[in-house]
Protein backbone atom coordinates (compact mmCIF):
# COMPACT_ATOMS: atom_id res chain seq x y z
CA UNK A 1 0.00 0.00 0.00
CA UNK A 2 2.87 2.53 0.67
CA UNK A 3 4.27 1.81 -2.74
CA UNK A 4 0.91 2.38 -4.20
CA UNK A 5 0.54 5.67 -2.63
CA UNK A 6 4.22 6.75 -3.59
CA UNK A 7 3.65 5.76 -7.48
CA UNK A 8 0.59 7.29 -7.19
CA UNK A 9 1.73 10.44 -6.10
CA UNK A 10 4.88 10.73 -8.33
CA UNK A 11 4.33 8.86 -11.29
CA UNK A 12 0.29 9.23 -10.95
CA UNK A 13 -0.84 6.26 -11.48
CA UNK A 14 -2.07 3.37 -8.79
CA UNK A 15 -1.74 -0.71 -9.73
CA UNK A 16 -4.49 -1.93 -12.56
CA UNK A 17 -6.98 -2.45 -10.51
CA UNK A 18 -7.06 0.50 -8.36
CA UNK A 19 -6.17 2.90 -10.87
CA UNK A 20 -9.32 1.93 -12.60
CA UNK A 21 -10.86 2.70 -9.37
CA UNK A 22 -9.33 6.10 -9.43
CA UNK A 23 -10.25 7.21 -12.61
CA UNK A 24 -14.20 6.21 -12.21
CA UNK A 25 -14.05 7.67 -8.94
CA UNK A 26 -12.36 11.42 -10.17
CA UNK A 27 -14.65 10.90 -13.43
CA UNK A 28 -17.62 10.85 -11.60
CA UNK A 29 -16.57 13.78 -9.03
CA UNK A 30 -16.21 16.34 -12.35
CA UNK A 31 -19.08 15.00 -14.10
CA UNK A 32 -21.08 17.92 -12.90
CA UNK A 33 -18.76 20.24 -13.29
CA UNK A 34 -17.93 19.11 -17.13
CA UNK A 35 -21.90 18.54 -17.99
CA UNK A 36 -22.22 22.29 -17.19
CA UNK A 37 -19.32 23.21 -19.33
CA UNK A 38 -20.30 21.47 -22.56
CA UNK A 39 -23.93 22.85 -22.08
CA UNK A 40 -22.71 26.61 -22.27
CA UNK A 41 -19.91 25.59 -24.98
CA UNK A 42 -23.07 24.11 -26.86
CA UNK A 43 -25.41 26.89 -26.71
CA UNK A 44 -22.59 29.34 -27.29
CA UNK A 45 -21.73 27.42 -30.99
CA UNK A 46 -25.77 27.43 -31.35
CA UNK A 47 -25.77 31.16 -30.78
CA UNK A 48 -22.83 31.83 -32.81
CA UNK A 49 -23.91 29.70 -36.02
CA UNK A 50 -27.50 31.74 -35.59
CA UNK A 51 -25.69 35.20 -35.34
CA UNK A 52 -23.33 34.16 -38.17
CA UNK A 53 -26.56 33.21 -40.76
CA UNK A 54 -28.54 36.58 -39.61
CA UNK A 55 -25.56 38.41 -40.79
CA UNK A 56 -24.71 36.15 -43.48
CA UNK A 57 -20.65 36.62 -42.40
CA UNK A 58 -20.81 32.52 -41.56
CA UNK A 59 -18.40 30.60 -44.05
CA UNK A 60 -19.34 27.07 -44.97
CA UNK A 61 -15.83 25.77 -43.50
CA UNK A 62 -16.60 27.18 -40.20
CA UNK A 63 -20.29 25.41 -40.41
CA UNK A 64 -18.98 22.58 -41.32
CA UNK A 65 -16.29 22.50 -38.35
CA UNK A 66 -18.63 23.90 -36.16
CA UNK A 67 -21.97 22.00 -36.88
CA UNK A 68 -20.66 18.86 -38.64
CA UNK A 69 -17.47 18.36 -36.12
CA UNK A 70 -17.35 20.12 -33.06
CA UNK A 71 -20.78 20.14 -31.91
CA UNK A 72 -21.58 16.10 -32.33
CA UNK A 73 -18.42 15.41 -30.27
CA UNK A 74 -19.07 17.83 -27.61
CA UNK A 75 -23.08 16.21 -27.62
CA UNK A 76 -21.47 13.02 -27.63
CA UNK A 77 -18.99 13.42 -24.75
CA UNK A 78 -21.93 15.39 -22.95
CA UNK A 79 -23.86 11.96 -23.44
CA UNK A 80 -21.33 10.20 -22.01
CA UNK A 81 -21.23 11.87 -18.41
CA UNK A 82 -24.51 10.15 -18.46
CA UNK A 83 -23.55 6.41 -19.07
CA UNK A 84 -22.56 4.28 -16.20
CA UNK A 85 -19.37 3.25 -16.26
CA UNK A 86 -18.23 5.60 -18.65
CA UNK A 87 -15.07 6.80 -17.32
CA UNK A 88 -12.63 4.67 -19.66
CA UNK A 89 -14.03 7.12 -22.49
CA UNK A 90 -14.72 10.06 -21.04
CA UNK A 91 -11.31 11.53 -20.58
CA UNK A 92 -10.66 10.92 -24.03
CA UNK A 93 -13.82 12.64 -25.26
CA UNK A 94 -13.21 15.38 -23.48
CA UNK A 95 -9.38 15.75 -24.08
CA UNK A 96 -11.01 16.02 -27.79
CA UNK A 97 -13.45 18.08 -27.52
CA UNK A 98 -11.58 20.41 -25.01
CA UNK A 99 -8.99 20.94 -27.92
CA UNK A 100 -11.81 21.33 -30.67
CA UNK A 101 -13.14 23.91 -28.90
CA UNK A 102 -9.64 25.47 -28.11
CA UNK A 103 -9.19 25.19 -31.95
CA UNK A 104 -11.71 27.79 -32.11
CA UNK A 105 -10.64 30.00 -29.25
CA UNK A 106 -7.02 29.96 -31.66
CA UNK A 107 -8.58 30.58 -34.79
CA UNK A 108 -10.41 34.05 -33.23
CA UNK A 109 -7.28 35.29 -30.89
CA UNK A 110 -5.32 35.01 -34.80
CA UNK A 111 -7.99 36.76 -36.38
CA UNK A 112 -8.06 39.32 -33.66
CA UNK A 113 -4.37 39.77 -33.60
CA UNK A 114 -4.48 40.16 -37.33
CA UNK A 115 -6.50 42.97 -37.24
CA UNK A 116 -4.62 44.58 -34.34
CA UNK A 117 -6.34 43.43 -31.43
CA UNK A 118 -3.55 41.51 -29.72
CA UNK A 119 -4.93 41.18 -26.34
CA UNK A 120 -7.40 38.56 -28.25
CA UNK A 121 -4.21 36.44 -27.18
CA UNK A 122 -5.44 36.23 -23.49
CA UNK A 123 -8.50 34.39 -24.60
CA UNK A 124 -5.86 31.82 -25.84
CA UNK A 125 -4.01 31.75 -22.82
CA UNK A 126 -7.45 31.64 -20.81
CA UNK A 127 -8.45 28.96 -22.61
CA UNK A 128 -5.00 26.61 -22.00
CA UNK A 129 -5.20 27.45 -18.14
CA UNK A 130 -8.82 26.17 -18.10
CA UNK A 131 -7.45 22.89 -20.12
CA UNK A 132 -5.06 22.45 -17.25
CA UNK A 133 -7.00 23.22 -14.27
CA UNK A 134 -10.64 23.76 -14.08
CA UNK A 135 -11.59 21.09 -16.74
CA UNK A 136 -11.09 17.78 -14.85
CA UNK A 137 -8.65 16.23 -16.86
CA UNK A 138 -6.08 14.33 -16.00
CA UNK A 139 -2.60 15.48 -16.07
CA UNK A 140 -1.71 13.26 -19.46
CA UNK A 141 -4.56 14.01 -20.93
CA UNK A 142 -4.71 17.88 -19.86
CA UNK A 143 -1.00 17.91 -21.29
CA UNK A 144 -1.73 16.42 -25.14
CA UNK A 145 -4.14 18.79 -25.68
CA UNK A 146 -2.58 22.01 -24.21
CA UNK A 147 0.50 21.57 -25.59
CA UNK A 148 -1.41 20.80 -28.96
CA UNK A 149 -3.49 23.93 -28.48
CA UNK A 150 -0.72 26.43 -27.72
CA UNK A 151 1.59 24.57 -30.96
CA UNK A 152 -1.93 25.51 -33.07
CA UNK A 153 -1.46 28.85 -31.76
CA UNK A 154 2.17 29.06 -32.69
CA UNK A 155 1.51 27.81 -36.00
CA UNK A 156 -0.64 30.52 -37.00
CA UNK A 157 1.66 33.09 -36.33
CA UNK A 158 4.22 31.37 -38.63
CA UNK A 159 1.82 30.53 -41.11
CA UNK A 160 0.40 34.25 -41.10
CA UNK A 161 3.58 35.88 -41.10
CA UNK A 162 3.12 37.91 -37.90
CA UNK A 163 6.15 40.09 -36.78
CA UNK A 164 8.60 38.31 -34.88
CA UNK A 165 7.92 40.32 -31.79
CA UNK A 166 4.49 38.71 -31.28
CA UNK A 167 5.87 35.47 -31.96
CA UNK A 168 8.47 35.63 -29.19
CA UNK A 169 5.86 37.17 -26.91
CA UNK A 170 3.21 34.42 -27.82
CA UNK A 171 5.87 31.71 -27.24
CA UNK A 172 6.66 32.47 -23.79
CA UNK A 173 3.22 33.23 -22.90
CA UNK A 174 1.86 29.51 -23.66
CA UNK A 175 5.22 28.34 -22.24
CA UNK A 176 4.54 30.55 -18.70
CA UNK A 177 0.78 29.20 -18.77
CA UNK A 178 1.34 25.85 -19.35
CA UNK A 179 4.01 25.59 -16.78
CA UNK A 180 2.34 26.89 -14.32
CA UNK A 181 -1.08 25.40 -15.39
CA UNK A 182 0.92 22.00 -15.46
CA UNK A 183 2.50 22.22 -12.34
CA UNK A 184 -1.05 23.55 -10.75
CA UNK A 185 -2.93 20.04 -12.64
CA UNK A 186 0.45 17.92 -11.45
CA UNK A 187 -0.01 18.83 -7.71
CA UNK A 188 -4.07 18.95 -7.80
CA UNK A 189 -4.07 15.50 -9.52
CA UNK A 190 -1.29 14.32 -7.03
CA UNK A 191 -3.27 15.51 -4.29
CA UNK A 192 -6.69 13.87 -5.43
CA UNK A 193 -4.88 10.48 -5.86
CA UNK A 194 -3.59 10.78 -2.18
CA UNK A 195 -6.82 11.58 -0.71
CA UNK A 196 -8.48 8.56 -2.72
CA UNK A 197 -6.03 6.35 -1.54
CA UNK A 198 -6.13 7.49 2.33
CA UNK A 199 -9.96 6.83 1.81
CA UNK A 200 -9.32 3.40 0.55
CA UNK A 201 -7.15 2.09 3.09
CA UNK A 202 -9.50 3.21 5.81
CA UNK A 203 -12.36 1.53 3.82
CA UNK A 204 -9.97 -1.59 3.29
CA UNK A 205 -9.41 -1.38 7.20
CA UNK A 206 -13.12 -1.23 8.25
CA UNK A 207 -13.67 -4.46 5.87
CA UNK A 208 -10.89 -6.72 6.42
CA UNK A 209 -11.48 -9.39 9.59
CA UNK A 210 -9.38 -7.78 12.84
CA UNK A 211 -8.27 -11.90 13.61
CA UNK A 212 -7.72 -13.03 9.94
CA UNK A 213 -6.76 -10.19 7.86
CA UNK A 214 -9.61 -11.55 5.07
CA UNK A 215 -12.19 -9.72 4.08
CA UNK A 216 -15.24 -9.68 6.46
CA UNK A 217 -18.95 -10.75 5.73
CA UNK A 218 -20.36 -7.48 4.61
CA UNK A 219 -17.50 -6.58 2.09
CA UNK A 220 -17.95 -10.71 0.79
CA UNK A 221 -21.56 -9.54 0.36
CA UNK A 222 -20.82 -6.49 -1.63
CA UNK A 223 -17.87 -8.38 -3.90
CA UNK A 224 -19.90 -11.18 -4.87
CA UNK A 225 -22.77 -9.37 -5.62
CA UNK A 226 -20.73 -7.48 -8.22
CA UNK A 227 -19.17 -10.28 -9.16
CA UNK A 228 -22.37 -12.01 -10.23
CA UNK A 229 -23.29 -9.06 -12.04
CA UNK A 230 -19.84 -9.08 -14.07
CA UNK A 231 -20.31 -12.86 -14.71
CA UNK A 232 -23.85 -12.89 -16.07
CA UNK A 233 -22.90 -9.71 -18.31
CA UNK A 234 -19.22 -11.11 -19.55
CA UNK A 235 -21.06 -15.21 -19.49
CA UNK A 236 -18.21 -15.58 -17.23
CA UNK A 237 -18.01 -18.88 -15.05
CA UNK A 238 -18.36 -18.05 -11.04
CA UNK A 239 -16.71 -20.64 -8.52
CA UNK A 240 -17.79 -20.59 -4.60
CA UNK A 241 -15.62 -22.14 -2.14
CA UNK A 242 -16.96 -22.30 1.57
CA UNK A 243 -14.18 -23.66 3.75
CA UNK A 244 -15.22 -24.67 7.14
CA UNK A 245 -12.50 -26.44 9.91
CA UNK A 246 -13.51 -29.64 11.84
CA UNK A 247 -14.65 -29.93 14.78
CA UNK A 248 -13.48 -26.44 15.59
CA UNK A 249 -15.98 -26.36 18.72
CA UNK A 250 -14.06 -29.32 20.20
CA UNK A 251 -10.24 -27.64 19.43
CA UNK A 252 -11.27 -24.49 21.18
CA UNK A 253 -12.68 -26.51 24.57
CA UNK A 254 -9.64 -28.55 24.12
CA UNK A 255 -7.04 -25.92 23.82
CA UNK A 256 -8.24 -22.72 24.52
CA UNK A 257 -9.57 -19.81 22.48
CA UNK A 258 -5.95 -17.98 22.47
CA UNK A 259 -4.59 -21.52 20.39
CA UNK A 260 -8.27 -21.20 18.35
CA UNK A 261 -7.37 -17.54 17.19
CA UNK A 262 -4.27 -18.72 16.27
CA UNK A 263 -5.62 -21.80 14.34
CA UNK A 264 -7.61 -19.41 12.56
CA UNK A 265 -4.83 -17.54 11.57
CA UNK A 266 -3.06 -20.09 9.92
CA UNK A 267 -5.91 -21.41 8.27
CA UNK A 268 -6.84 -18.22 7.16
CA UNK A 269 -3.64 -17.76 5.34
CA UNK A 270 -3.43 -20.90 3.28
CA UNK A 271 -7.24 -19.57 2.17
CA UNK A 272 -5.66 -16.30 1.10
CA UNK A 273 -3.57 -17.99 -1.32
CA UNK A 274 -6.48 -19.66 -3.23
CA UNK A 275 -7.32 -15.79 -4.44
CA UNK A 276 -4.71 -15.23 -7.00
CA UNK A 277 -5.83 -13.94 -9.93
CA UNK A 278 -7.07 -9.48 -9.78
CA UNK A 279 -11.06 -10.44 -9.65
CA UNK A 280 -10.67 -13.29 -6.75
CA UNK A 281 -10.81 -12.95 -3.45
CA UNK A 282 -11.53 -14.76 -0.10
CA UNK A 283 -13.32 -14.01 3.43
CA UNK A 284 -13.75 -14.92 6.58
CA UNK A 285 -17.41 -15.93 6.23
CA UNK A 286 -18.89 -16.30 9.66
CA UNK A 287 -17.05 -17.95 12.97
CA UNK A 288 -14.91 -21.23 11.47
CA UNK A 289 -16.29 -20.26 7.99
CA UNK A 290 -14.79 -19.01 5.11
CA UNK A 291 -15.53 -18.49 1.80
CA UNK A 292 -13.53 -18.01 -1.24
CA UNK A 293 -15.17 -17.02 -5.04
CA UNK A 294 -12.84 -17.25 -7.95
CA UNK A 295 -13.74 -15.59 -11.29
CA UNK A 296 -13.68 -17.28 -14.92
CA UNK A 297 -12.74 -20.78 -15.48
CA UNK A 298 -11.10 -22.70 -12.84
CA UNK A 299 -9.30 -25.75 -13.77
CA UNK A 300 -11.18 -29.16 -12.89
CA UNK A 301 -14.23 -27.02 -11.64
CA UNK A 302 -11.73 -26.22 -8.96
CA UNK A 303 -11.50 -29.84 -7.39
CA UNK A 304 -7.29 -29.22 -8.11
CA UNK A 305 -7.35 -25.88 -6.19
CA UNK A 306 -9.72 -27.26 -2.95
CA UNK A 307 -7.54 -30.29 -2.61
CA UNK A 308 -4.50 -28.63 -2.65
CA UNK A 309 -5.98 -25.87 0.16
CA UNK A 310 -7.61 -29.22 1.81
CA UNK A 311 -4.15 -30.93 1.71
CA UNK A 312 -1.81 -28.03 2.64
CA UNK A 313 -4.46 -27.14 5.89
CA UNK A 314 -3.79 -30.84 6.95
CA UNK A 315 0.22 -30.57 6.29
CA UNK A 316 0.50 -27.66 8.82
CA UNK A 317 0.25 -30.32 11.25
CA UNK A 318 -2.05 -28.46 13.87
CA UNK A 319 -2.39 -31.28 16.78
CA UNK A 320 -6.50 -31.75 17.11
CA UNK A 321 -6.49 -34.51 19.95
CA UNK A 322 -10.54 -34.31 20.13
CA UNK A 323 -10.88 -34.80 16.30
CA UNK A 324 -12.24 -38.36 15.31
CA UNK A 325 -11.54 -37.12 11.51
CA UNK A 326 -7.78 -36.78 12.13
CA UNK A 327 -5.03 -36.06 14.55
CA UNK A 328 -4.77 -32.77 12.69
CA UNK A 329 -6.82 -29.67 12.33
CA UNK A 330 -8.63 -30.12 9.00
CA UNK A 331 -11.54 -28.50 6.69
CA UNK A 332 -14.21 -29.52 4.81
CA UNK A 333 -14.78 -27.66 1.34
CA UNK A 334 -17.37 -27.35 -0.56
CA UNK A 335 -17.60 -25.78 -4.15
CA UNK A 336 -20.35 -24.76 -6.70
CA UNK A 337 -19.47 -23.94 -10.19
CA UNK A 338 -22.49 -21.79 -12.01
CA UNK A 339 -22.57 -20.17 -15.23
CA UNK A 340 -24.66 -17.19 -15.85
CA UNK A 341 -26.49 -18.38 -18.39
CA UNK A 342 -28.87 -20.96 -15.84
CA UNK A 343 -31.84 -19.13 -14.24
CA UNK A 344 -30.13 -19.82 -10.99
CA UNK A 345 -29.93 -16.73 -8.44
CA UNK A 346 -26.79 -15.43 -6.43
CA UNK A 347 -28.34 -16.58 -3.10
CA UNK A 348 -28.99 -20.01 -4.94
CA UNK A 349 -25.04 -20.08 -5.95
CA UNK A 350 -23.92 -19.49 -2.27
CA UNK A 351 -26.66 -22.36 -1.05
CA UNK A 352 -25.29 -24.80 -3.76
CA UNK A 353 -21.95 -24.30 -2.54
CA UNK A 354 -22.91 -24.60 1.32
CA UNK A 355 -24.86 -27.70 0.35
CA UNK A 356 -21.93 -29.39 -0.91
CA UNK A 357 -19.99 -28.41 2.52
CA UNK A 358 -23.02 -30.16 4.16
CA UNK A 359 -22.39 -33.29 2.23
CA UNK A 360 -18.74 -33.00 2.69
CA UNK A 361 -19.19 -32.86 6.67
CA UNK A 362 -21.96 -35.88 6.45
CA UNK A 363 -19.72 -38.15 4.08
CA UNK A 364 -16.60 -37.89 7.26
CA UNK A 365 -15.10 -34.50 6.56
CA UNK A 366 -11.44 -33.43 5.67
CA UNK A 367 -12.77 -33.85 2.07
CA UNK A 368 -14.42 -31.69 -0.81
CA UNK A 369 -17.31 -32.21 -3.00
CA UNK A 370 -17.93 -30.36 -5.96
CA UNK A 371 -21.23 -29.01 -7.32
CA UNK A 372 -22.72 -27.57 -10.34
CA UNK A 373 -25.78 -25.97 -11.81
CA UNK A 374 -26.56 -29.42 -13.07
CA UNK A 375 -26.98 -30.85 -9.51
CA UNK A 376 -29.77 -32.41 -7.65
CA UNK A 377 -32.51 -30.21 -6.63
CA UNK A 378 -31.29 -28.55 -3.07
CA UNK A 379 -33.05 -29.39 -0.10
CA UNK A 380 -33.30 -25.71 1.16
CA UNK A 381 -33.16 -25.03 4.01
CA UNK A 382 -32.00 -27.94 5.77
CA UNK A 383 -28.45 -27.27 5.65
CA UNK A 384 -28.23 -24.98 8.38
CA UNK A 385 -29.58 -26.40 10.95
CA UNK A 386 -27.72 -29.45 10.53
CA UNK A 387 -24.68 -28.30 9.89
CA UNK A 388 -25.23 -26.30 12.95
CA UNK A 389 -25.72 -29.66 14.79
CA UNK A 390 -22.63 -30.98 12.94
CA UNK A 391 -20.23 -28.57 14.49
CA UNK A 392 -20.86 -29.33 17.92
Amino acid sequence: MVTERQHGRARLRFSDLMEQEFRQVYAERNYSKIRQILIAAAALILVSLIVGVVRATLSWPTSVYMLGITLPVLMATLLQTYKEASYRRSQALLALTTFLLGLICVSLSLRGSLSGAAYHFAATVAWVFMVWVVLGLQFRYAAATAVALSCSYIWGLLTWDFPRSELYFSAVGLLAVNVIGGYCCYQLESAVRQAFHESRLLNELAERDGLTRLYNRRRFDHNVERLWRQSRRDQSQLTLMMVDIDHFKAYNDCYGHQAGDDALVRVAEVISGCAQRPLDFAARYGGEEFAVVLYGPVRDHGRELSEHLRHTVEELKIPHAESPTSPWLTVSIGVAVVNPGTARSLAGAIQLADEALYQAKEEGRNRIVVRDTSSAHIQTGRFRASQSRARA
